[in-house]
């Protein structure tokens, strides 16, 4: 090999790794803390959601300012398969109503991790522009002894346009067009008897995973004395380099869905790119489409 070429080719390398380098700066913007949101509580560009399966819910006590949302006004059932993405206009009718304007900062919390990031998810789709997971909820808020209220705040109703950011979800047909090809990571989060084989959830039987996809449960991202609340960026970046090729779209799946939306959300923090295959499991084996019970190892080499 001449040096003229050895150095060509080196150039090429350092330009390659610097483009994956530079996919993969953390977007930090997606999960706000919550010294961040008691400085903020009083912006007016800042709109905060309380995302709860009932209302009772919210008026037991909530952080002050928070605006109630019904998790079910977030999901659709479409085809048969649950936890599907709500048509524009019912998302648009719902932002409207929450008082959400192009010039808004969401910021979201639930009392499960799933819930929050499937709520972000929805918000991302529908064309929320900025939108951010409070880590740790309202348990840090409140383990903090900072204040809670019962009282419902006042806002003014908006005409939200949606914008479906449609490229972000991923079909069945385009995964399986993707399968033992280079360029997407499949990542499965769901429990092992699901992941391998031969499990059940809510009465649905898996027969695997769909062929090369390494498993991440979600609560693998979360710390240990609060499942709301993220691991530290280091960690989270050994999780996903053990089971991500660089350079890959991710693309993360679980049942219906739901589980997903945590492994797509710390995937976006991370700055990879990636999609949700929002059918997942449930679609892919109503269609018929092939499954592995065969573990795929992960990449250790590649997060030392």
């Amino acid at each position: 090999m001449s040096k003229s070429f050895a150095f060509a080719l080196a150039l090429v390398v350092g330009f390659v790794s610097r483009g994956a380098a530079a996919q993969q700066r953390p977007d930090t913007s997606l999960v706000v803390t919550t010294d961040w949101l008691a400085h903020h509580l009083d912006d007016p560009s800042v709109v905060l959601l309380a995302v709860e399966h009932d209302r009772d819910s919210y008026t037991h006590g909530h952080v002050p300012g928070a605006r109630y949302v019904d998790y079910n006004s977030l999901t659709a059932r479409v085809n048969g398969i649950s936890t599907e993405m709500p048509s524009a206009d019912s998302l648009a009718r719902l932002l409207g109503a929450l008082g959400v304007t192009p010039a808004s900062h969401v910021v979201l919390y639930a009392h499960m991790l799933p819930m929050s990031a499937r709520a972000l998810v929805t918000l991302e789709y529908a064309g929320v522009r900025r939108v951010s997971l409070l880590d740790g909820g309202a348990e840090r808020w409140m383990a903090e002894h900072r204040p809670m209220t019962d009282a419902t705040p006042k806002f003014a109703a908006t005409r939200f346009a949606a914008n479906p950011e449609r490229e972000m979800i991923a079909s069945a047909a385009w995964v399986r067009s993707k399968l033992s090809k280079p360029g997407v990571s499949l990542i499965d989060t769901r429990t092992d008897p699901e992941y391998n084989g031969g499990g059940e959830r809510h009465g649905g039987f898996s027969t695997g995973h769909l062929p090369g996809a390494r498993q991440l449960e979600w609560e693998q991202l979360t710390a240990p004395d609060n499942e709301l609340q993220l691991k530290d960026l280091a960690e989270l970046r050994r999780l996903y380099a053990e089971r991500v090729v660089p350079g890959d779209t991710v693309v993360t799946y679980c049942a219906v869905g739901y589980r997903a939306s945590v492994t797509y959300l710390v995937a976006r923090y991370l700055g990879y790119p990636v999609k949700l295959y929002d059918g997942s499991y449930d679609e892919w084996s109503k269609l018929g489409y092939p499954t592995d019970t065969a573990r795929v190892s992960l990449r250790r080499q590649s997060a030392r």
